[in-house]
């Protein structure tokens, strides 16, 4: 009889230790606690987490508006630079006298008459170059139209290494002088100085009434 009721004592005991374990879960579920948990926590990186390290990393190296400058080791990038070591350059002289040089101006000219008289109408010139001195004579022969007329020497014109020398007749009468009246042959001897070098060539003109002649032209 006791034993009985002890019996029945444990099974309403287990009832109702299991009815509790089932009752546990909020609002009376049950709580399923057979899968694993699951503890992961994904970083959130836009509130201050560790930066995504897989993700490359871009790095603009030319952005618009940016000027990238590079060392110019030898300075040809620089229109002003100037290399030390480029050869200075040097004018070359040519020495007096030689044929190549420019002479560079008239230093100096003369006319001499030597003779004069009645004669024929002579228009002749010889040049002689002096590279020593610099000069060149011309001698030779003018014409005028009476004996009161005398040797000019009326230009005398430098183009680059050519000069002309032009030797003309006038008269030098005053107005009560009386003339011989004949073609009067006047001998002359012209001396023209030049700066630096001689020309090349030089070509003497007669001018003698109102008409320019071609008498020689002489190359040295």
């Amino acid at each position: 009889m006791k034993r009985r009721a002890l019996l029945r004592g444990l099974g309403a005991a287990g009832t109702l230790a299991l009815t509790g374990c089932l009752s546990d879960g909020s609002d009376g579920e049950p709580t399923d606690t057979d899968g694993p948990a699951d503890t992961a926590t994904p970083t959130d990186t836009s509130a201050g987490g560790p930066p995504d390290t897989d993700r490359p990393t871009a790095t603009p190296t030319d952005r618009a508006g940016d000027t990238v400058t590079e060392p110019d080791p030898d300075g040809t990038d620089d229109p002003s630079a100037t290399p030390s070591d480029a050869p200075a350059e040097t004018a070359s002289e040519t020495p007096d006298g030689e044929p190549s040089a420019t002479p560079g101006g008239v230093a100096d000219s003369s006319l001499e008459v030597t003779d004069s008289g009645c004669g024929t109408q002579a228009d002749e010139a010889s040049v002689d170059f002096d590279g020593s001195d610099g000069t060149v004579t011309v001698t030779g022969t003018i014409w005028g139209s009476d004996a009161c007329y005398t040797a000019v020497l009326s230009d005398v014109r430098l183009d680059g290494d050519a000069a002309t020398v032009v030797v003309g007749s006038e008269s030098d009468a005053g107005t009560d002088t009386m003339c011989a009246q004949c073609i009067t042959e006047i001998d002359y001897e012209a001396t023209v100085a030049f700066d630096g070098a001689l020309p090349r060539e030089v070509t003497v003109v007669h001018a003698h009434d109102g008409e320019d002649t071609r008498v020689t032209s002489t190359t040295r």
